[in-house]
């Protein structure tokens, strides 16, 4: 297994039902959260709400910045 980053890692799939998040968190630990693509009710974006919830972060943390890649 690679060295942990220190930092969190993350590798979508937006389906037309569910989103699959996979993530590689700051100890190198492989983690994985699924949920409903559409649900407007609990969030407005399912990958943002995936990794929210990955990171413990409350929903309307403001911290949260996601840097794509390439």
């Amino acid at each position: 297994m690679a060295a942990a980053s220190g930092r969190w890692q993350f590798w979508v799939d937006r389906g037309g039902t569910f989103t699959d998040i996979v993530a590689k968190n700051p100890v190198g630990e492989i983690v994985i959260h699924k949920l409903l693509s559409d649900n407007p009710e609990q969030y407005e974006d399912a990958v943002i709400a995936g990794i929210r919830h990955l990171c413990s972060l409350r929903p309307k943390n403001r911290y949260l910045r996601l840097r794509s890649r390439p």
